[in-house]
């Protein structure tokens, strides 16, 4: 079989000493000698299970069967995807551990569920003889850095995707309807806030910004947060699992750790919040709204969209094609603040540790990470019905690009610079604003800092629901009383056991400190 040779070789290379280079020139992590290497079992067919976030592309089922028809040819298996709606992953994710099911894969990363899953024994160690044995490609090719973020306890839990990646944020703006309330740029809080206004005032049947969905409910909360902790003196970020609500000042070598509503900018941010909800710049049904305003700006229901850039790109180009009138325009949403140099794991794919067959998943994800053809039918859909190459980097967006979207699929887990693909032809002016963001980027102090949550589950737990409720709906601006009900926010936390979480967080970070000197 083709599969046999291709892995045969890939291992008589490791085993031999033969040395590579990672992409982008990193270098991989060298073989174990004391590994032990014996041919993996494919005789059995399985089917495994893969739980991705987001909506079923409409195409999904189209990509995947060529997809399975190659894991078939290689490897003895196909894939079955699930997916968890941004709407309900939250509640849904840690339930699916415990639900008995038969599944295998899931997607993950250190903003949803890694270290909490990790600490739990939800997920399958990988060690390197079992990368060596079952995904040589990966071996040979995984940033060493990106496996040494991984590690949680000296463990490795993920996969991490194989890409350097900038979080940057833009606005999506009707044009049409700048032009007719002579508005002339939408790049900051305040031009954002002049364009709403006028949307308010004249477009009732329009929605200035619809976010309410679990993915987007703090989408705007974390804007002004970032701008207004980036002009202070303390320079404030978060800390830990994002759910526990903990941040530092990034300059203090003690790492005190607080809740963000004991942090000096956070009471402003709510009253601005406050007063952006009392004007109508989102519905009042955000709290129970389960479409994210990406989608609700797709859709023609509001008149301006907050993401990330690489969102962005896939929602231009079917935009302009579908509604030319609407003269799209995209915008620098960072305000100011410099954007966010990833950790590797700010995607990554893992393996359930109670699947019955690891190592054919540990196969496969090898696949969907490392074989180009697959990866790309992953990541862009159908080469000539989704997308066409334009060179080793590019590629064009076709119309049917609509039902599975460039880089819209949650196989962000998968990317890998050695085969990625950019939009040609896409949003004006980005080329630019990419120069000027990775000109600027940044890593945090505590960018690759790994919170180990088990002397606080309980905590985290309770913490949680906490974060579900009161702190989203403040994060929407839905109060009377901010400074009142930022009170109550606190003493839930408090009574939650916020305190033992934060000073364990602390402990921790103090030791990341030592443990990496700057």
């Amino acid at each position: 079989m083709r599969r046999k040779t291709r892995i045969g070789a890939l291992l008589t290379a490791f085993l031999l000493g033969v040395g590579t280079l990672g992409v982008c020139g990193s270098e991989a992590f060298a073989a174990s000698e004391s590994s032990e290497v014996s041919a993996p079992d494919i005789s059995e067919e399985v089917t495994l299970v893969m739980y991705l976030i987001g909506d079923r592309p409409v195409d999904n089922d189209e990509v995947f069967a060529k997809i399975n028809e190659k894991l078939k040819a290689e490897i003895n298996a196909t894939i079955d995807v699930k997916f968890m709606s941004w709407g309900e992953y939250e509640q849904k994710y840690p339930l699916i551990f415990a639900s008995g099911e038969d599944w295998d894969i899931i997607y993950t990363a250190d903003w949803c569920f890694y270290n909490a899953q990790a600490t739990k024994q939800g997920f399958y160690e990988i060690t390197k003889e079992a990368l060596e044995t079952y995904a040589p490609m990966t071996a040979e090719t995984i940033y060493p850095e990106a496996w040494e973020q991984a590690k949680v306890n000296g463990q490795v839990f993920m996969l991490p995707m194989n890409y350097k990646e900038i979080t940057s944020y833009v606005y999506m703006v009707r044009g049409d309807l700048m032009d007719k309330y002579n508005i002339e740029s939408v790049a900051s809080l305040d031009e954002a806030e002049a364009y709403m206004d006028a949307i308010v005032a004249n477009e009732p049947t329009l929605i200035p910004l619809d976010v309410g969905s679990d993915y987007d409910k703090l989408f705007v909360f974390d804007r002004m947060w970032e701008k207004a902790n980036w002009e202070s003196e303390e320079k404030v970020s978060g800390i830990g699992t994002w759910q526990a609500i903990g941040s530092v000042s990034e300059l203090d070598d003690e790492a005190v750790v607080k809740g963000n509503y004991d942090q000096a900018e956070f009471g402003g941010v709510v009253e601005r919040l406050k007063d952006w909800k009392d004007r109508g710049f989102w519905s009042k049904n955000a709290v129970v709204n389960t479409q994210n305003n990406t989608e609700s700006f797709q859709a023609g229901k509001s008149a301006l969209a907050l993401c990330n850039a690489n969102t962005a790109k896939s929602v231009y180009a079917q935009l302009t094609t579908e509604h030319p009138e609407w003269d799209i325009r995209v915008f620098d949403a960072q305000d100011g603040v410099p954007p966010v140099l990833n950790s590797y794991l700010a995607n990554g794919m893992s393996i359930f540790s109670k699947s019955k067959n690891p190592e054919r998943a540990l196969m496969a994800l090898d696949y969907l990470r490392s074989d180009v053809e697959i990866n790309n039918l992953f990541c862009y859909g159908i080469e000539g019905k989704h997308w066409e190459a334009s060179g080793d980097h590019a590629l064009v967006s076709l119309p049917d690009s609509a039902n599975y979207a460039y880089d819209g699929n949650c196989n962000w887990g998968v990317r890998n610079d050695a085969s990625w693909r950019v939009v040609e032809g896409g949003i004006p002016g980005l080329e630019e604003l990419n120069n000027v963001w990775k000109e600027n980027a940044r890593s945090r102090r505590f960018q690759t800092f790994v919170f180990d949550d088990s002397n606080v589950k309980n905590e985290i737990a309770a913490i949680t629901e906490i974060f579900n409720t009161d702190y989203k709906l403040l994060g929407l601006g839905f109060t009377d009383d901010p400074k009142n009900d930022i009170t109550k926010l606190k003493e839930k936390m408090t009574a939650a056991g916020a305190e033992t979480v934060y000073a364990e967080m602390q402990k921790q970070a103090q030791e990341f400190l030592s443990a990496n000197v700057e």
